[in-house]
């Protein structure tokens, strides 16, 4: 049976890796639709008389408790078998979809859909990401860099058919049309991973705890991918307005948030594949100027054909970050006291997601156009680079 500590060049391919990341990503395909909240949100203020601020809060307070799921997970991750811990992560998933679309009422949507779908979705995401380190331990890069973009898919996918279940049947069968999808992939993951024979190894790796990490590195890893995140999460908040501000054709304006999110799926694969053969911090520096590069280009050729190419650059950076930041403190510091200090960086991710879309609305509110917030935000891109701790390969 693997459990994460045998010779990987003896596994680093085989049937039963495979099978576990295989079902892996199905687990967190099904979760990525919590990133499908928009489009509830014009049922929401008509079906509860409520405004877009009130209704918006509901994804807000997801994204809180998936960032609380993901730094207090680690706790978790070995207590159950692989199958056993994505079909409960799953259920209650599942469970917070079907109260928030029984519930009647928008406090019920927040504790169904907020918190409990919102943390569900961090324990299972942060739980693929460092099961999947174990999965391929030569391929920590290609195997995160996966379950990312298995993750950013549903977030694409999902969209299609909730949109249909609720011009058919309303708020509530579209809750119950996600909630059944959750379970269905969940499903097909748990059966995978138990055919896979592989459990969640504590001792995999490094033995060193987060405890023995400097804060300051721990401080320095926030504020690397806090910096690093924020620029792509202001644009996936802001895709459909910066494009209807470069006088984009109304085709383009539609497509741009699909642009961002199709590049960054794209970024999560071949940058997790580059990480596996490249030093950390040259990938995550190059990523970030590259981030800037597009963002300073569109704020001053504001033109649709740059708008848009740099929307897919910033998507496409985003991807390469939310692969390389993990894959590179699991194999700095070991899986599992990287599970630990990860689960304490994506707290910074989460600090960006509250912060940066509603600073570029402030900003555009503010000066009528989106020049500043993407100058602010190419700045501060820019500074992620020098907040990595100098620690391994980093």
């Amino acid at each position: 049976m693997f459990n994460g500590t045998e010779n990987p060049r003896r596994i680093a391919f085989s049937s039963h890796n495979l099978s576990a990341l295989a079902g892996l990503m199905l687990f967190s395909f099904g979760l990525g639709s919590v990133h499908a909240f928009s489009v509830f949100l014009p049922a929401m203020e008509r079906d509860f008389g409520t405004s877009r601020m009130v209704a918006s809060l509901t994804y807000s307070i997801a994204l809180a408790s998936l960032a609380l799921g993901v730094l207090t997970g680690h706790r978790l991750y070995s207590k159950l078998a692989p199958a056993t811990y994505a079909a409960a992560t799953s259920l209650l998933a599942a469970a917070g979809c079907l109260l928030a679309g029984f519930g009647g009422s928008v406090t019920v949507v927040w504790i169904g859909y907020g918190l409990f779908f919102g943390g569900a979705n961090g324990l299972g995401y942060g739980y693929a990401l460092q099961l999947s380190a174990q999965a391929m331990p030569r391929r920590k890069g290609l195997a995160m860099g996966a379950i990312n973009a298995a993750y950013a898919l549903g977030a694409v996918v999902f969209p299609v058919p909730l949109a249909a279940a609720l011009d058919e049947g309303g708020w509530t069968a579209a809750l119950l049309v996600l909630s059944f999808a959750i379970i269905v992939f969940a499903a097909g993951g748990s059966i995978l991973l138990a055919r896979s024979r592989m459990f969640y190894a504590r001792s995999a790796g490094r033995s060193a705890s987060s405890g023995d990490v400097d804060r300051k590195v721990i401080v320095s890893f926030w504020l690397a991918y806090g910096c690093a995140v924020m620029a792509g999460l202001m644009v996936m908040g802001q895709a459909t307005g910066i494009a209807w501000a470069a006088d984009a054709s109304e085709r383009l304006i539609v497509a741009s948030p699909a642009v961002v999110a199709a590049s960054n799926m794209f970024g999560c694969i071949l940058c997790g594949v580059m990480l596996d053969k490249a030093q950390d911090r040259v990938l995550l520096a190059s990523l970030a100027i590259l981030t800037s590069t597009a963002l300073i280009a569109m704020a001053f050729l504001p033109q649709s054909v740059v708008t848009i190419a740099g929307l897919a650059a910033v998507g496409f950076a985003y991807g390469g970050v939310i692969s390389v930041f993990p894959a590179s403190i699991s194999r700095n510091f070991g899986v599992s006291a990287g599970a630990r200090i990860y689960g304490r960086a994506f707290t910074g991710w989460a600090a960006a997601g509250l912060l940066g879309p509603g600073l570029a609305g402030w900003l555009y509110d503010l000066h009528g156009n989106y020049r500043m917030a993407l100058v602010v935000a190419a700045a501060i891109a820019v500074l992620s680079p020098a907040f990595l701790p100098r620690v391994g390969r980093t």
